[in-house]
């Protein structure tokens, strides 16, 4: 199934499929999943705003926030080192534009700098951990292959389910 044709019927066969498989899994499991990855236990508990989110269409309610969270899970769990470099990645490149802005009379005008700076650490990170998940069996090609085929399905069944939804 070609994403860049995807009909509203198979979106919306996609998503029953999904909120089906969201369903079947209780949220305590969900929250288990969660600990096992050692979340703190304030960012699992900030989590059931999400996992409680619901969207109803055609009549039909959809655990929206629990098909997310579901699925960023899966992915998490297929590509660990990428996620945990890009997580790295992220911290020094945010200490290291904090500390860049931080400088006296200068800081501001190095905001830029700063940003690009944390951008590229954070990539570097993300790479370096790629890296790593390609010496395991069953892992992507490249990061950008691996986000754009995971998440490119679901971005799509969304946006064409939901394309014609009214938030009130």
């Amino acid at each position: 199934m070609n994403n860049q044709n995807l009909s509203p019927g198979q979106a919306n066969l996609k998503l029953a499929l999904w909120n089906a498989e969201a369903e079947s899994i209780k949220s305590s499991e969900v929250y288990a999943q969660l600990q096992e990855l050692g979340l703190p236990k304030e960012f699992i508990s900030r989590l059931h705003e999400l996992i409680t989110f619901t969207k109803k269409v055609g009549g039909k309610v959809f655990a929206v926030g629990k098909i997310v969270l579901l699925k960023i899970l899966e992915f998490v769990k297929a590509h660990p080192f990428l996620v945990v470099g890009a997580g790295i990645g992220a911290v020094v490149g945010a200490a290291i534009a904090g500390l860049i802005t931080s400088i006296p009379f200068l800081g501001q005008v190095l905001v830029p700098v700063a940003a690009a700076l944390g951008i590229t650490v954070t990539v570097m990170g993300a790479v370096v951990g790629h890296r790593l998940d390609k010496q395991f069996p069953n892992v992507g090609e490249d990061v950008g292959e691996i986000v754009q085929h995971f998440f490119s399905l679901f971005a799509d069944v969304f946006n064409t389910v939901f394309r014609n939804v009214i938030t009130a």
